[in-house]
């Protein structure tokens, strides 16, 4: 446990934790900026430790964390490729800005370790507030990385806790009510396009929305650290034949916009995109995917919304000083069938 200092007791420098450490103050802040690939684990582990038992803020501001002046947000995206994470920022730091605080991005690139470099950049530099959409899926494990006082707000995940509020989208409902409309259309066949979905509880709510309404659904998981590979293209058009066997119209669903990006080529050289027996859906936020398909029926977010609403939630808790802004812990941005 980090030890309080007193009002009168000097700010701890990064010399004095190099000392500590017994290493110099260029590793101290190498290990302050995530850089920790020129040292050991146990340097790295012993560095941690003193951090903790010193209660050492970088830049010697640990009054100005007790205060709250400094006037920083971080915003952590789970990976600024996708135009979700991209447009969420861009609502977090306008709302942010109208209430004279600065937002900082950090990308954690779908990346749980980067993720976790992250977040120890953060806990100890000045910041007021933290906004994520964390990759880390477990309450409990997340709780214990990020420091007690910081003002947290989760975006875009359902961690199943009542200690942060988060702000989100209705996934299963929408998935469900997607899945039942091309169901009407007589599309008896389902196939779900995601990365992998065990750990992520927007892709969890939304395959358990489709599997709903089609309980043999099946599910093709794309490896994102593999590049595209002809071997999924190959499971897409096995698919679509053996269904035009069966006489089955079938339907593709996407569970992220650039994966259906990804699949389009392969779509558009095997005549796929208007043929009768095949239907294409997915989560899309951006217009490129109108132009490509205009008269296909999307899922639409409002990522844009669902940043501003976190920071103005934010924001007002640092204004009041309070733990909590809204009553309600769940709040819901509702996406559309479009």
């Amino acid at each position: 446990m980090a030890k309080e200092k007193s009002k009168t007791e000097h700010a701890i420098t990064i010399k004095e934790v190099a000392r500590l450490a017994g290493v110099s103050s260029a590793t101290i802040s190498r290990y302050l900026n995530g850089k920790m690939n020129r040292m050991s684990k146990e340097t790295a582990d012993k560095i941690e430790k003193i951090i903790q038992d010193t209660g050492f803020v970088a830049n010697a501001t640990a009054r100005q964390l007790s205060t709250h002046i400094s006037q920083l947000v971080a915003v952590v995206a789970a990976d600024i490729d996708d135009y979700f994470s991209t447009e969420f920022f861009k609502g977090a730091s306008s709302v942010l800005e109208q209430n004279g605080l600065t937002a900082i991005l950090f990308d954690s690139n779908s990346d749980k370790q980067r993720e976790l470099t992250n977040l120890k950049i953060i806990n100890h530099q000045v910041f007021d507030g933290l906004i994520i959409q964390p990759l880390i899926n477990n309450y409990p494990e997340l709780r214990g990385l990020i420091r007690k006082e910081l003002r947290t707000i989760i975006l875009d995940r359902d961690l199943h806790t009542n200690d942060w509020i988060t702000v989100e989208t209705n996934n299963k409902a929408v998935s469900q009510k997607t899945a039942a409309y091309f169901l009407r259309q007589r599309f008896i066949k389902c196939v779900v396009i995601s990365e992998a979905v065990a750990g992520t509880s927007t892709r969890e709510d939304r395959l358990a929305g489709i599997r709903s309404i089609y309980p043999e659904s099946q599910l093709i998981e794309i490896d994102n650290s593999r590049p595209f590979m002809k071997e999924n293209e190959k499971k897409v058009l096995d698919i679509v034949k053996a269904d035009r066997v069966a006489k089955h119209k079938t339907l593709f669903f996407f569970l992220k916009e650039r994966l259906l990006l990804a699949f389009f080529p392969t779509f558009l050289h095997h005549n796929l995109l208007s043929a009768p027996d095949v239907a294409i859906t997915a989560f899309s936020d951006t217009t490129i995917v109108e132009g490509l398909l205009p008269a296909s029926k999307m899922i639409k977010q409002n990522p844009f919304l669902m940043g501003a609403t976190a920071a103005e939630i934010l924001s007002n808790q640092l204004k009041n000083n309070a733990t909590e802004f809204n009553t309600k812990k769940n709040i819901v941005i509702s996406a559309k069938l479009r």
